[in-house]
């Protein structure tokens, strides 16, 4: 049993006269590098188009901010830096050494 193709069927997608590969969806290497890097040139494009609207739309909502609003947080890390002092409080206990009677030996006392 034979497989015939015909020759256009395995020549590069983009005309270019070189032969295509399946792995590089019918282009040769050339033109697949040309491709892929129009590609990944249009996705870093939309990425930076992306970044700068979201980058707008948060300048504008934190401006849109009112004074309360910026007065309510600034007492909620307050209350929140406070309420943290309160549980991270440790208790000092002082040491000191008592003479044992008839003895040159010091206990120390908690």
């Amino acid at each position: 049993m034979r497989i015939h193709v015909h020759q256009s069927d395995l020549l590069c997608k983009k005309g270019c006269g070189y032969y295509g590969n399946p792995a590089w969806q019918g282009f040769c290497s050339k033109c697949w590098r040309e491709e892929y890097h129009k590609a990944r040139q249009k996705e870093i494009q939309e990425d930076w188009e992306l970044a700068e609207r979201l980058q707008r739309e948060e300048e504008a909502f934190a401006s849109s901010q009112s004074s309360q609003g910026a007065q309510s947080l600034t007492f909620s890390k307050f209350e929140e830096k406070k309420t943290n002092e309160k549980t991270h409080k440790v208790t000092t206990v002082k040491k000191s050494s008592v003479r044992l009677p008839g003895s040159d030996q010091r206990r120390v006392m908690f």
